[in-house]
């Protein structure tokens, strides 16, 4: 199996950064060096981000990965939202069935993410539900908004999210950030 039989499954695959787009290569069996060559110079390109992102880990790891198991979710490489819990560059499994906010109280660790879709943008967040208005929640540690109120029913749940791999958040890296203050709603 080649390193693209390993790529190719990000067809058609949300990225937390795309505003309504679907991104990745197209969804074959074989793709001809020329047009590797083309995508991975396009740095807009979902591969180009996933390599650039995992570029320190080893491939080995990724090969472990069942990627038949359903649509895979990248978090964009200047998304903070969810740091450090989840750093730019995350790559997470979508459950499309699981689409209703879960309530209660959560530890840090146990809290469910979700993939929120609000005006041609997506986000992974924590979410909880207030009556007709639904918060997107940040990461407490993260520079963005604590919170973002939106009308539940402009919001489509697309599905919960389960890690599958994530960067180390280290300062100065893609996945880390600098001294940032969270930024104001």
């Amino acid at each position: 199996m080649s390193l693209l039989d390993h790529i190719q499954p990000f067809a058609g695959n949300y990225d937390c950064q795309s505003r309504g787009r679907e991104v990745g290569l197209v969804n074959r069996t074989s793709v001809d060096a020329k047009e590797l060559v083309t995508v991975l110079k396009d740095p807009t390109s979902a591969t180009t981000r996933l390599l650039t992102a995992w570029s320190n880990v080893p491939l080995l790891l990724m090969l472990d990965v069942d990627w038949e198991r359903g649509p895979l979710v990248l978090i964009g490489l200047t998304d903070y939202m969810m740091w450090p819990l989840l750093p730019p560059g995350t790559l997470l499994r979508l459950d499309p069935k699981v689409r209703k906010i879960a309530e209660g109280a959560w530890a840090e660790f146990e809290r469910p993410i979700y993939l929120i879709e609000h005006n041609n943008r997506f986000y992974c967040c924590h979410a909880q539900r207030k009556r007709q208005t639904l918060l997107l929640i940040s990461h407490a540690e993260s520079p963005s908004p604590p919170a973002t109120p939106i009308p539940f029913r402009e919001a489509r749940v697309r599905g919960r999210l389960t890690p599958i791999f994530r960067p180390l958040a280290i300062r100065g890296s893609a996945s880390g950030r600098g001294n940032q203050p969270r930024l104001n709603p």
